[in-house]
């Protein structure tokens, strides 16, 4: 996964592609683009420094999940709200996703074959969603957004052990059932459960969904920052094998991005 940060653009087209062959010594040829606007930035466009980079990439064979629209206020605002409030601020924030979506489009069907999907940038959590009636209310609404769009759709989900894991499952079970692709945080990183609480809740998963491994460890929560593990671990958490598709978090964090791309600016 890549969390696209303005810091970036200093970032040489040579260091780029530098990292993306250490990815793929790896064996990792697909790359979750976490978003093509935060806010009101835009990383200059489908002509900017971003739209370059993910096209060096497919060059050197590599395929996305092209991240679309994400609200900076989108955990505060969520987490705040009723039911109908919540209802009423995910219509407006699926407009602002859908509209990135139209400006980058040309760009889009340039490159579709190396486009595996798109990933909503709404990080989903028991913690926000801990009522049957909002689980419900957000699948139904993310139902609406398949025919929406050209390819299939993915979206992540972290765990704070807020309602029991069968719940989870069962939600994660009726997302997939709509059509959208559940990609689930492992919490190693943020440390938010403890190792056996962790393990009991992605043991249920359903094969079909995604594990995201976290590759950092956090050190503080408000504001969130977090350090990279040292290489032994890296490598440790790299090579364990998973029966399900497998993604890490982030690039940023990866021992060979250290000094190119920054953790802070």
């Amino acid at each position: 996964m890549y969390q696209p940060l303005n810091r970036d653009q200093t970032v040489t087209m040579s260091q780029w592609q530098t990292i993306l062959a250490q990815i793929q010594q790896q064996r990792i040829n697909v790359l979750i683009i976490q978003w093509a606007q935060y806010g009101t930035e835009t990383f200059g466009g489908t002509e900017g420094w971003l739209a370059k980079r993910l096209e060096s990439w497919f060059i050197q064979g590599g395929t996305v999940w092209f991240g679309l629209y994400s609200d900076p206020a989108y955990f505060r605002q969520i987490h705040t709200q009723s039911l109908q409030q919540q209802f009423t601020y995910l219509h407006h924030y699926f407009s602002q996703i859908e509209h990135t979506y139209t400006q980058w489009k040309p760009w889009i069907k340039r490159h579709s074959a190396s486009i595996q999907g798109f990933y909503l940038p709404l990080e989903l959590s028991d913690y926000d969603y801990s009522t049957q009636q909002q689980r419900q209310q957000m699948t139904q609404l993310l139902a609406n957004q398949v025919s929406k769009y050209d390819k299939p759709l993915m979206i992540s989900l972290y765990l704070s052990a807020t309602i029991d894991a069968p719940a989870i499952v069962q939600w994660v079970e009726q997302l997939t059932a709509v059509g959208i692709k559940v990609i689930v945080q492992d919490g190693r990183g943020t440390q938010a459960l403890t190792n056996k609480v962790r393990q009991q809740y992605l043991s249920l998963l359903p094969s079909n969904s995604g594990i995201i491994k976290e590759i950092f460890k956090q050190s503080s929560a408000k504001p969130f920052t977090a350090n990279r593990i040292n290489k032994m671990n890296y490598q440790i958490i790299t090579r364990q094998m998973n029966n399900r598709d497998t993604y890490y978090f982030s690039l940023r964090y990866a021992p060979f991005s250290q000094g190119v791309l920054k953790l802070v600016d």
